[in-house]
């Protein structure tokens, strides 16, 4: 084992000796990667195709014999017309009528009768031994007595008319008894059939319960042990590869071992070398530095990423503002002509509205006027009422004009209302993707879909920054560290600077002495 372990180490230090030698050791061992993950993938192909074929046989021979049965079903349908099926009902009914009619009530008629024999005998006192002996002597000689008949008619020469129907008589004896026979044995096929189908029933509702499938048959399971047997071989293969990936696995956990006791043996001499030199923690600094350099790498790298991000977000954007102009030029275009209609209108309206008011202007003013002329002159007490009452029609008249230029804009308001819905509804239950995607409902359902999927990335936004927070901060506080630390350094460096002028360095021998002035 000691030399099977040397060699192992020897023959791990020269590949890794081999590899690093060689520039080119990083790419090869991607390769390598990627050659073992696409073998792995093109066995994990090749069984699933096996696994495919297996199915598409399966359902092929499935097919097949589906296809089998529906033939002779077919071949049954087209020999079974009206008469045989008539025959068949026929007999069976008489199978039903004689089970009914004469088995069971024979049935019936020889249980009552062992009944009440069992009721006689335990209703009578218990038998003696020559109560039995009686019994016995009794059944001998009515043996007996059957006997002597027997062979008193046997020794007869002549035959009588009941003796000639005994032959006919014993040929209906057996064929009642064969049909009771017959019967009983219809009624014990019959008690078994059900009592297979309840057992077919019951392991049918067990295999639901316990997720089993279909029950297979003979072509099915002999399918079945064939991809058994594939599947077996599959894990034997994959369970050898485990084996030497393990072997592999312990090979490199003793070579980490190995490699990890050196390198303490040499992070102890470099401290030893350090504390000599005056300069501890120096590797560990560096380290740390390096390790926050790192990290550093990675946070420029996740801000590249994130800056790609919201590039691509804006290129996106103006992707789909581009397409919405471009979507809106034809609507501008129908615009304009409009635009330039409203204003010429608007312009029209504007002119005849300041029309209107100088004209109303001018009736108010004589209207006014007139009034005053009325009021100023004494108006006879009989005319009082009618001018009250002109006036008010006139308040009234005004109301109602207002009221009915009211209702004029409303009705004109529905009225476009009424005609955008119309267009809706012709656009949306249009056959036409493109109509459709000018109605209202798609528009808004866009907006919808745009502004959600704009809530999610900002969601995993808000989520990417709250995971990394802490990791962040840790950073930062990291780096406020090495600043001191630096500041430290640079403080002690310039200490150093000026202390050394004022310092002189005297041999004695092997020793070394610093020596400084009396000023200070």
């Amino acid at each position: 084992m000691e030399q099977e372990k040397e060699q192992l180490i020897k023959r791990v230090e020269k590949l890794r000796t081999k590899v690093e030698s060689n520039p080119r050791s990083g790419p090869m061992l991607e390769v390598a990667r990627e050659l073992r993950q696409q073998r792995d993938r093109e066995q994990s192909l090749s069984s699933q195709k096996q696994e495919q074929r297996n199915n598409v046989n399966y359902v092929q021979n499935r097919t097949s014999r589906l296809k089998q049965q529906i033939e002779s079903m077919r071949r049954s349908a087209s020999q079974l017309t009206p008469e045989v099926m008539i025959r068949k009902l026929d007999e069976s009914v008489r199978t039903n009528s004689y089970l009914v009619n004469q088995k069971l009530r024979n049935d019936v008629k020889a249980k009552k009768a062992v009944c009440e024999d069992l009721e006689r005998v335990a209703g009578e006192a218990g038998l003696s031994q020559a109560d039995l002996k009686k019994l016995q002597e009794k059944i001998r000689e009515v043996n007996n007595e059957a006997s002597r008949l027997t062979e008193k008619k046997m020794m007869s020469g002549g035959e009588s008319p009941e003796d000639k129907l005994s032959m006919f008589r014993q040929q209906a004896a057996i064929v009642v008894r064969k049909k009771e026979s017959t019967a009983e044995k219809l009624a014990e096929l019959r008690s078994d059939l059900q009592t297979l189908e309840a057992d077919v029933v019951e392991k049918r509702g067990t295999l639901g319960v316990t997720g089993g499938g279909e029950i297979l048959r003979d072509d099915d399971l002999k399918r079945y042990a064939n991809k058994l047997r594939s599947k077996n071989a599959t894990y034997k293969k994959l369970r050898q590869d485990f084996t030497n990936l393990e072997e592999e696995t312990r090979t490199l956990q003793y070579t980490e071992e190995q490699l990890q006791g050196r390198l303490n043996y040499v992070k102890q001499n470099l401290a030893t070398i350090e504390a000599k030199k005056g300069v501890s923690g120096f590797v560990d600094t560096q380290d740390k530095l390096e390790e926050v350099s790192a990290k550093k790498a990675d946070l420029d790298e996740m801000k590249g990423k994130t800056l790609d991000n919201i590039s691509e977000m804006v290129r996106a954007l103006t992707l789909k503002v581009n397409e919405k102009r471009a979507a809106l030029q034809p609507k501008i275009r129908e615009v304009r002509p409009l635009r330039e209609k409203h204003q010429k209108v608007a312009a029209e309206f504007t002119e005849k509205k300041s029309a209107f008011e100088k004209t109303t202007a001018g009736y108010e003013s004589n209207r006014a006027k007139s009034e005053a002329e009325v009021t100023r002159r004494s108006v006879p007490a009989g005319c009082q009422g009618h001018v009250l009452q002109a006036r008010s029609m006139r308040a009234e008249c005004s109301a109602e004009e207002s009221r009915l230029f009211y209702l004029h804009s409303m009705k004109e308001i529905l009225s476009l209302q009424q005609r955008r819905i119309q267009d809706e509804v012709k656009l949306y239950t249009s056959s036409n993707n493109q109509d459709k995607k000018r109605s209202m409902r798609e528009e808004y359902n866009r907006r919808i879909s745009e502004q959600d999927a704009l809530s999610k990335t900002l969601r995993e936004q808000q989520k990417d920054v709250r995971e990394k927070h802490q990791s962040s901060q840790d950073q930062v506080r990291l780096w406020r560290d090495v600043q001191r630390l630096m500041q430290m350094k640079m403080s002690f460096s310039n200490h150093k600077v000026a202390v050394e002028p004022k310092a002189t360095k005297t041999n004695a021998g092997n020793q070394q002495r610093m020596v400084f002035d009396e000023d200070d």
